[in-house]
């Protein structure tokens, strides 16, 4: 699957968590995603550098949101059929987003406390030390569950059907094949 056809894909395919994705479908799709995630926030940043915030940054920024919203459901649907091509649940994606944002929120509230009450250094002590083992466990736990999903989109998908589907790749090979018996090769 070439990119422009994977993208197309993705953002058809926004709300379809059954079935299976190529790793070329997720990965032009990541590809995709994180250029322009990249290409938005350096012109947001750029702009917002040079002057006071004007309707320009403004407008900017409210093109980023909505790209960020548009496509996030696409991300995770083909991300969710990533993990199906491995034979893996999409709750690996979920368990991952869930323990990161809890991880996140929990991080947050404990630094923001130590602002409020001038016990900022204190609390960069005690975490590097270990004195917020909590912490630091859901920051490994977290990580542990990235890296294993990571793993995952990256593996070659299982071979034929399996219990989410059809191989993707089948129709791709049997397309190629097709092509190719047309032209006469």
């Amino acid at each position: 699957m070439n990119g422009i056809d994977a993208i197309a894909t993705c953002y058809r395919k926004s709300f379809h968590k059954r079935g299976r994705a190529s790793r070329s479908e997720f990965w032009w799709f990541a590809l995709y995603y994180l250029i322009l995630e990249a290409v938005f926030e350096s012109l947001v940043h750029g702009r917002a550098q040079a002057a006071h915030p004007s309707l320009v940054v403004e407008l900017l920024i409210i093109a980023v949101g909505l790209f960020a919203v548009y496509s996030f459901f696409p991300f995770v649907s083909v991300e969710i059929r990533r993990l199906h091509d491995v034979d893996r649940n999409g709750w690996w994606l979920v368990a991952s987003m869930l323990v990161g944002a809890f991880t996140e929120a929990a991080f947050g509230v404990d630094v923001m406390s130590a602002l409020a009450t001038h016990r900022l250094s204190q609390f960069i002590r005690a975490f590097a030390s270990g004195g917020h083992w909590g912490l630091i466990l859901a920051f490994v736990a977290a990580s542990a569950l990235n890296i294993t999903v990571f793993i995952f989109l990256v593996l070659p998908g299982t071979s034929g059907d399996n219990r989410y589907g059809p191989d993707p790749l089948k129709g791709d090979r049997a397309d190629r094949r097709d092509t190719r018996l047309a032209d006469g090769h």
